[in-house]
């Protein structure tokens, strides 16, 4: 299994248009083979965190290799000012 977080940072006055672009891309995702958990978080202040959780490593490289994620990687280079990759410590 797995498991991570993406904080998303908005650019500055993006965050509609960055939420209606995760949208679409969480709503792709989660009908996606492999996926178990991929949900959205946001804050008021254009702070983003997407949960996700993959069966195996072929599965999110799969989703890596999706239309609908490389149609938001090409939208979000106008919508994000940074992304950080959270993975999962298992203590």
């Amino acid at each position: 299994m797995i498991e991570f977080s993406v904080i998303v940072f908005s650019r500055p006055n993006q965050q509609e248009r960055l939420l209606q672009s995760l949208t679409v891309l969480v709503q792709a995702s989660r009908k996606e083979p492999g996926a178990v958990m991929y949900d959205l978080h946001s804050s008021d202040d254009g702070l983003f965190v997407i949960t996700e959780k993959w069966e195996s490593q072929a599965a999110l490289d799969a989703h890596e290799e999706a239309v609908h994620f490389a149609d938001f990687q090409e939208k979000a280079k106008d919508l994000v000012e940074k992304v950080l990759r959270l993975p999962l410590i298992a203590i």
